[in-house]
């Protein structure tokens, strides 16, 4: 028998039964359970396969697109820098199989506004999924909430948290892992309540449990024999020696405490840490096989000098700079896609009161808004390209500027940043004047007509910080007014109108 000629049968009959294969399980860590009809081939014709393909080593790059979901409004989105270190840290777990993932240039990223796919149930994701999935590449749809789960692989995609989508965590890999045609190692265990201090039955939900002898590996369990036997379905920590502190019995009666450091069980992420031989083999010829169109085309291969460093033209050394009207100015680096900017008054970069990711070559953006008047601002320009996603920044320059009010006319006016709120007024309601003081101090205010005559006037005392000042329009006929706030540093004014 040809194998290649049997493959074209098997992806069609397994594209037909995926839904039934591939069912969502909804409120666990992970939404997939079964297992593949592909796999199932796999594994029945892996020793041919094998002999027909022979040692392979050769590496196998996946063109990915992540789909950012935001809410009706676009508020929510999962950082693109966080779905590039995400995607980073999935080749570093890939890497012994000889796998690479990369964006696909010139469609890397999108962003969808839907609150029923940001948050949703199994129908939702449904929709999201056939609506917006891409062809020839691997699709990841990142969202708040994939019903109730921390991400699932489902019609030939992955949904993503962004709750578990943090720094160090596994849920990209373990997904992609489901995409690739890996189950649980506790296959059949999902969704099923079990005391472990019992023997374990000899089938459950009609799958063969799996014998710590080794017997029944290939036709229990996830059909690896070099996975041991797993029937903790639920998130669980490891020991000192990467195993699980629950201790369970296979249906001999034998005890065994899971393997914590695979990435397709539900150990906590820092006890999971690879793939197996076994689930290697089996991924790569997903690729050669059902996933074919993914490494069809030819990767970039378009690399970043690791020791590339952004040249920041300005503001740099603490350089003063209008508070509201601030320009950052940056060289290019060759091979870069994507710049991504950020401010923060902190060192640390955290938090951060700027960030915008831009494409193409990009040396400046203009901020008007969200900077505070009179700090110290720290700011760098990060770089990545869609092959090149695992940048590093021992080398990063940063830079620093001081924020001022360049255009007060007086000290007052170079410490407090003053806000009058709403204008027009309506009578009989308040206007409030929002003050955020660089420093503690008294003030005058008054309010006066527009004939000069003092309708209002009182003595505050400002706080360091935001201040909320109210000013009551009872007493005042419709018309023209200002406010004036005024001590020993200067003045300033404010203007608004009360309305019938």
């Amino acid at each position: 028998m040809r194998i290649r000629q049997f493959v074209i049968v098997c992806i069609i009959s397994c594209l037909a039964a995926s839904g039934m294969a591939q069912t969502p399980l909804a409120n666990e860590w992970c939404g997939y359970t079964g297992k593949s009809p592909w796999l199932d081939w796999y594994q029945l014709h892996k020793s041919e396969i094998v002999h027909d393909r022979g040692v392979d080593t050769a590496w196998l790059y996946v063109p990915m697109t992540v789909q950012i979901v935001g809410d009706n409004s676009g508020n929510g989105y999962f950082p693109f820098e966080n779905a590039i270190r995400s995607v980073c840290e999935m080749n570093e777990n890939y890497a012994d199989a000889h796998i690479r993932f990369y964006l696909v240039p010139g469609d890397a990223v999108r962003y969808l506004n839907n609150s029923a796919w940001y948050k949703h149930q199994y129908s939702g994701g449904s929709q999201l999924i056939n609506q917006n999935k891409l062809p020839n590449r691997l699709n990841a749809f990142v969202v708040d909430d994939p019903a109730g789960n921390c991400g699932y692989a489902w019609q030939d995609a992955i949904v993503l948290g962004k709750k578990c989508s943090g720094a160090d965590n596994t849920t990209w890999s373990h997904e992609a892992g489901h995409h690739l045609s890996l189950p649980h190692p506790f296959l059949g265990w999902e969704g099923f309540q079990w005391d472990y201090s019992q023997a374990a039955p000899d089938e459950i939900n009609g799958f063969p449990v799996e014998k710590t002898d080794g017997s029944n590996c290939y036709f229990s369990g996830d059909g690896f024999c070099d996975t041991r036997p797993d029937y903790l379905n639920n998130r669980w920590f490891c020991n000192n020696n990467k195993e699980s502190n629950i201790l369970q019995r296979d249906p001999n009666g034998i005890e065994f405490r899971s393997d914590a450091s695979l990435f397709m069980g539900y150990a906590n992420d820092e006890c999971a840490s690879r793939f197996t031989q076994e689930q290697m083999e089996a991924m790569r010829e997903n690729l050669y096989t059902e996933h074919s169109a993914y490494i069809a085309g030819d990767p970039p291969f378009s690399e970043i000098d690791d020791n590339a460093s952004v040249a920041l033209i300005s503001p740099v050394d603490s350089q003063n700079v209008q508070y509201n009207n601030v320009t950052l100015q940056w060289n290019l680096v060759p091979g870069a896609s994507f710049y991504v900017v950020e401010v923060s008054p902190q060192a640390s970069f955290s938090p951060k009161v700027y960030h915008q990711v831009f494409t193409g070559p990009v040396t400046s953006t203009t901020i008007t808004k969200g900077l505070l008047n009179n700090w110290n601002m720290y700011w760098r320009v990060r770089v990545y390209n869609e092959w090149d996603i695992c940048q590093p920044y021992d080398n990063i320059q940063v830079g620093v500027f001081r924020t001022k009010n360049l255009t007060a006319t007086n000290e007052l006016e170079r410490v407090v940043l003053a806000e009058l709120s709403p204008n027009p007024v309506p009578g009989g309601f308040p206007a409030r004047l929002d003050i955020t003081s660089d420093e503690s101090m008294d003030v005058a205010l008054l309010v006066t007509d527009a004939a000069g005559r003092v309708c209002q006037s009182q003595t505050l005392r400002l706080s360091t910080g935001d201040n909320s000042i109210e000013i009551p329009t009872d007493h005042l006929n419709a018309g023209f007014y200002v406010v004036s706030v005024h001590n020993e540093k200067g003045s300033f004014t404010k203007r608004f109108v009360v309305t019938e």
